[in-house]
């Protein structure tokens, strides 16, 4: 399957045709101040196919039609109108146990959360997007919120990279992120992921 790059409108009411339960944000690099106009990162979007898919985008017709599909790459989502939003990190342990993923905790035995949040006034005319997934930097459960003034919500993905839903489920070392598959990775290098922690210590990534 030859590489095509596919950009889709997931504007108001056109935001449920991605699930993003199953991504990863793998880059996040906003500076204090929300800026009007905002793109990040994300791997392994899911993309719900028929008998939901009406999209006016053509895919490879070599796609299948009745599965959903997992990007087992990197997409770009991009949101535009940006007034404010939240943003709060569970954090994660770093220590690993097999089988299961535990929050850290601070001293009192409460969860470890990071929260930033962009304030505005709501209004009837702004759309609200919703993602809850895990984030790379810091490592752990994000919820982003964001609000936008009629804005363009957008995704940007490589048809490439896209595996059936269920090959993902069955296999998801395989098809999941990896800091091995993002370009530029390397163990001694600076991981520049970590300028994210400037959004929650109130310092601006410039």
């Amino acid at each position: 399957m030859g590489k095509l790059n596919v950009t889709i409108d997931l504007t108001k009411h056109n935001f449920g045709r991605i699930d993003f339960t199953e991504a990863r944000i793998i880059d996040f690099f906003c500076s204090y101040n929300l800026p009007s106009s905002l793109e990040f990162k994300v791997w392994g979007a899911t993309l719900l196919l028929e008998p939901r898919w009406n999209h006016v985008e053509k895919l490879d017709s070599s796609l299948p039609t009745d599965t959903d599909m997992y990007v087992a790459g990197n997409g770009t989502l991009r949101i535009d109108h940006l007034v404010g939003g939240t943003m709060e990190v569970y954090v994660y342990d770093h220590i690993k146990k097999p089988g299961q993923t535990d929050t850290a905790k601070n001293c009192d035995g409460s969860e470890l959360r990071l929260r930033r949040e962009w304030p505005f006034e709501k209004t009837d005319r702004l759309d609200e997007y919703l993602w809850e997934c895990v984030i790379q930097w810091p490592y752990g459960f994000c919820i982003l919120n964001l609000f936008s003034e009629d804005g363009k919500v957008t995704f940007q993905f490589d048809t490439e990279d896209m595996v059936p839903a269920n090959d993902y489920i069955m296999n998801p070392k395989l098809y999941g992120f990896n800091d091995k598959n993002i370009k530029g990775y390397s163990k001694g290098s600076i991981n520049p992921l970590k300028r994210l922690w400037g959004i929650f210590r109130g310092k601006s990534n410039k």
